[in-house]
C-alpha cells in the first residue's frame, strides 16, 4: 500500500507523540502490536497487563474514529508483527519513538541497524516526557554526585512552574516538612474515582484471566482509567476533591484506606493517556484559583515534575550497568510472603494483600514498608526490583531501577539517593495504624514477639557502619549503634539472626 508506517507501542498512547503528529492520514498507517511476548518477560500482575491491553484497544478506538489508518494486529513477538505488517501494506518507512526502556531500546536499536528494506526514522518519545535525552548529559553529568533538587528547581524555573518572578513561589523550593502529618482516628478522604469496565474491557479482563492464568494477582477489581477521557475526568476529579488534602497526609498509611487521596495518575501518566505537563500546569492553576493549598500543589508537582524527571535521567545515564549494582552485597531471597501477603507482621500483610488486589499502593507503603523491610533482611535487590515490576500497574523498568533498586535499597551506592531510606518499625507505628493488633509488638525489640524491624534495623546498621559512617546522614545513628553497651548489642543481633531464621524458614 505504500506510504509512512507509524509504530507505536503499548506504552506510547499519546496523540502528541512526533511521528503521529506528522503523518499524512490518507497515505500512513498507524502500527500496534500485541505482542504476548511482550507480556512474559516478566510474570506480571493480571491487572497491569489489562490496563495495557485494555488501553492499547480504546486508543486504537480513538484513533480509527478520529480518520487514523490503523493496523492492530496480534502477534507471538514484536518482529512477527512486524513482518506480517511489511508482507501485507509494504510501507516506504517505519517510524518508530525509541522507548527509555533498555531492553525494548536495545531492540527497537536492533530493527533500526538491520538492513531491512524500508527505512528506519527514529524519534524521542517526547510526547511522554520534559526533559529531552541528550540533556541528561549535562544535567547528570560523569564524576558529579547526582541530587534531584538541582534538577527540581532548574525545571521549576524553565517552564515557569510555581513561580514568583525568579523566585520559588511562598518563598521555598520544597515543602515537604509539612506533608509528613500521621494518620489520626476519624481521619476520611472523598472518595477516589474508578471507572466499571466497559464491553472492551470486559473482554481483555477475560482474555488475560484465560492467557495468563498463572500470572500473580486478581482482576475482579480492575477498575482503571483506559481512555483519554477516563484519564482527564480521574484528573479533574482529583484536582478538584482531592488535592487540597493530598499534601498532609501524603506519607500516611492506614488500614483499610489504600488510596487516601493519593492521585492514582501514575499508571495514564506512563502510558501517554496524559500529558504531564498539562497536568502539572492544572495543578498549579487549583493553586492560584485557591482550590489547594501551596503545600499539597507543591508536593504533587515535585513527584512528576522533579522526581518522574529525575528518575528517567538515572537511568538513561545509568543504564545497562546499573540493573546489576548490589552496592551492599544482599544476597538473600524474596520471602515468599511478598508474593501471598501470608505474615504475622500486619504492615507487610496489609500492604501485600492489596497490592495483589489492586496492583497498586502508594510510594510510602513501597518505600517505607516493603523496600525497607527487603533492604533490612538483605534481599538480592534485582529480585525485588522484578517483583516491583511484576506487580505494580504503573511500574516500568526505568521507573523501578532507580526508585527500588536506588531510592529504596541503596544497591547504587547513594548515586542517585543521599541515604539509604531504612526505619525501625517506629517509623511505621507512628505513620500508620498496621502495628494496632500485629501479632508482633512494636514496644519490643527483643523477645518471641519483638517487632522485627527493630533488630533487623540495627543489624543492618551494624553490618554496613563502615560504609554508613561516611554518610553525612546516617554518622549519627552508626555513632548510636557504637555507643550502646556490647550486652545490648549482643542481644540485638542474636534477635536478628532469630528473625532471620524464621524469615528463611517461612515462619516470620
Amino acid at each position: 500500500m505504500g506510504g509512512r508506517t507509524v509504530w507505536l507501542f503499548g506504552h506510547q498512547l499519546s496523540m502528541k507523540m512526533p511521528a503521529l503528529v506528522t503523518m499524512d492520514r490518507g497515505r500512513d498507517t498507524i502500527l500496534i502490536v500485541k505482542a504476548a511476548s511482550r507480556a512474559g518477560w516478566l510474570a506480571y500482575h493480571k491487572q497491569k497487563i489489562a490496563f495495557v491491553y485494555a488501553a492499547m484497544a480504546h486508543f486504537v478506538e480513538e484513533l480509527r474514529s478520529d480518520g487514523y489508518r490503523v493496523d492492530y494486529r496480534t502477534a507471538e513477538t514484536f518482529d512477527a508483527g512486524w513482518t506480517a505488517h511489511v508482507a501485507e501494506w509494504n510501507p516506504s518507512e517505519v517510524c518508530i519513538h525509541v522507548p527509555t526502556e533498555d531492553r525494548f531500546r536495545r531492540m527497537v536499536l536492533r530493527w533500526a541497524a538491520e538492513d531491512r528494506p524500508q527505512n528506519v526514522k527514529l524519534f524521542e518519545e517526547s510526547a511522554l516526557f520534559l526533559v529531552g535525552e541528550s540533556e541528561w548529559e549535562t544535567l547528570l553529568p560523569d564524576g558529579q554526585q547526582w541530587r534531584l533538587d538541582g534538577v527540581y528547581r532548574l525545571l521549576r524555573q524553565r517552564f515557569s512552574i510555581l513561580m514568583d518572578g525568579k523566585k520559588p513561589e511562598g518563598g521555598k523550593w520544597n515543602y515537604d516538612q509539612d506533608n509528613r502529618k500521621p494518620p489520626k482516628k476519624g481521619l476520611q478522604f472523598e472518595p477516589a474515582l474508578f471507572f466499571p469496565p466497559d464491553e472492551c474491557t470486559k473482554q481483555v479482563i477475560e482474555d488475560v484471566e484465560q492467557s495468563f492464568s498463572d500470572c500473580p494477582g486478581r482482576l475482579d477489581s480492575f477498575a482503571w482509567p483506559v481512555t483519554r477521557q477516563q484519564a482527564a475526568a480521574l484528573l479533574d476529579h482529583f484536582l478538584e476533591h482531592r488535592l487540597p488534602t493530598f499534601g498532609e497526609y501524603q506519607d500516611a498509611m492506614m488500614t483499610g484506606n489504600l488510596f487516601m487521596s493519593h492521585s492514582l495518575l501514575s499508571a495514564v501518566i506512563n502510558v501517554g493517556l496524559l500529558d504531564p505537563l498539562e497536568v502539572i500546569r492544572k495543578a498549579e492553576h487549583a493553586y492560584r484559583e485557591a482550590k489547594a493549598p501551596l503545600a499539597a500543589v507543591e508536593g504533587f508537582i515535585r513527584q512528576i515534575l522533579g522526581w518522574r524527571e529525575y528518575v528517567r535521567g538515572v537511568y538513561l545515564r545509568s543504564m545497562p550497568e546499573y540493573a546489576q549494582l548490589n552496592a551492599l552485597g544482599h544476597t538473600n531471597p524474596l520471602p515468599s510472603f511478598y508474593w501471598t501477603g501470608e505474615t504475622k507482621m500486619n504492615c507487610m500483610h496489609q500492604v501485600v494483600t492489596e497490592v495483589i488486589q489492586y496492583s497498586y499502593s502508594h510510594h510510602i507503603q513501597r518505600l517505607m514498608v516493603l523496600g525497607n523491610f527487603a533492604n533490612l533482611a538483605g534481599i538480592r535487590p534485582q529480585e525485588v526490583s522484578d517483583w516491583f515490576n511484576q506487580m505494580y500497574v504503573d511500574a516500568y523498568d526505568w521507573v523501578v531501577l532507580p526508585n527500588v533498586l536506588g531510592m529504596a535499597l541503596y544497591a547504587d551506592g547513594g548515586k542517585m539517593s543521599s541515604k539509604p531510606y531504612i526505619s525501625s518499625g517506629l517509623y511505621i507505628d507512628k505513620m500508620s495504624d498496621y502495628c494496632d493488633g500485629c501479632a508482633y509488638d512494636v514496644r519490643k525489640r527483643t523477645g518471641e514477639n519483638a517487632c522485627p524491624f527493630h533488630s533487623l534495623y540495627w543489624h543492618f546498621i551494624h553490618r554496613h557502619q563502615e560504609k554508613l559512617s561516611r554518610n553525612a546522614r546516617m554518622g549519627q545513628v552508626v555513632s548510636a549503634w557504637k555507643r550502646m553497651e556490647e550486652p545490648t548489642q549482643a542481644e540485638l543481633l542474636e534477635q536478628a539472626e532469630y528473625v532471620l531464621d524464621k524469615l528463611a524458614g517461612g515462619e516470620l
